[in-house]
């Protein structure tokens, strides 16, 4: 074999070892120990991709899981090419714009609260700025945090989140008014400190 074709192959696994395809369809039978086999073959370079994306590292290693994790929802719906690698960096791509969608959507609703300026004309750097947003969103009781971020990060309509959390649609306006005070008053705190 020319070493052109001793290359072509994965390095992620030998011969011996099922493919891509055959590891997808045993998840998607339900298999758990297959999401391991993916995750040993391609956790590095979804972390080196995800690395360069991003600056926070805390982000890479959620972002890593939750591709493995949502993988393993849609493992029947994978086209058996031979490396699943692309299919798996894609995903991960997906999850890390809807994680930037989310939080400017959040970061928006947040500054509209007046408690924090827009990133764009804000000196401060813009991790500082999300420190003080988390920091605030956990200051909240968890039944308002969960209501803040299904209407605003999410995009549910009250009465959405009232049949999501089976409860009353008043209590979901309470919870999101106490919520959003609340946010405001600590994003004063934090921008006055």
């Amino acid at each position: 074999m020319s070493p052109r074709h001793a290359n072509a192959r994965p390095s992620h696994h030998d011969a011996a070892s099922p493919s891509d395809a055959e590891v997808l369809h045993r998840l998607a039978a339900g298999e758990i120990g297959a999401l391991g086999v993916l995750y040993d073959r391609y956790q590095a370079p979804l972390r080196g991709f995800l690395g360069r994306a991003t600056a926070d590292a805390e982000d890479v290693d959620d972002l890593v899981h939750a591709t493995f994790l949502a993988a393993a929802k849609i493992a029947a719906r994978y086209d058996g090419r031979a490396s699943c690698g692309p299919w798996l960096l894609g995903i991960a791509a997906q999850l890390l714009r809807r994680r930037k969608r989310a939080f400017g959507r959040l970061f928006a609703v947040l500054a509209s609260l007046g408690g924090v300026r827009a990133t764009s004309v804000d000196p401060r750097p813009a991790q500082q700025a999300r420190d003080e947003v988390e920091r605030a969103l956990m200051r909240l009781s968890e039944a308002k945090r969960v209501a803040i971020l299904l209407a605003e990060v999410e995009g549910l309509s009250c009465d959405e989140i009232a049949r999501a959390l089976r409860i009353p649609v008043g209590t979901v306006w309470t919870r999101l008014h106490a919520a959003r005070r609340e946010l405001r008053a600590a994003l004063g705190d934090e921008a006055g400190s």
